[in-house]
């Protein structure tokens, strides 16, 4: 009788032991990226830039579909001058900034895309030169 108590007790603790391991492993969140557009002001304070065009770039012959449809849409920033980006896949991808209000501004940026982080990027606007 103690040898079968003895088996049973090994045999729940291993099974126990067995679902605590496999519970703890938690799947990491898709990444996420948010671009702030700014241009600064004469005393070089940082001033959002509202309805600025915003889009990727991403490297020539990507096979992604949400790449190449990020690519085809053009995002406009917020009132606080932010665009958001829900990816799939990690990678490495440019951003682009433009905003033609009189005098055209551009800038530009790289997202770096990890599993389970939301990466920030600021562009900051100045003139675009050819």
């Amino acid at each position: 009788m103690k040898k079968i108590n003895s088996y049973f007790l090994i045999i729940v603790s291993a099974l126990l032991l067995m679902s605590t391991s496999f519970s703890a492993c938690k799947e990491l969140a898709p990444p996420k990226a948010i671009v702030t557009v700014y241009k600064l002001d004469p005393s070089g304070n940082k001033l959002p830039v509202i309805n600025c065009e915003v889009r990727l770039d991403p490297p020539s012959g990507t096979t992604q579909p949400e790449l190449i449809e990020y690519t085809n849409k053009v995002k406009l920033t917020d009132a606080l001058g932010q665009v958001e980006y829900d990816f799939t896949y990690e990678g490495i991808i440019t951003v682009i900034a433009q905003k033609g209000d009189g005098e055209e501004s551009c800038g530009q940026g790289v997202l770096i895309l990890k599993k389970g982080e939301v990466y920030h990027e600021d562009i900051r606007l100045s003139t675009c030169y050819d």
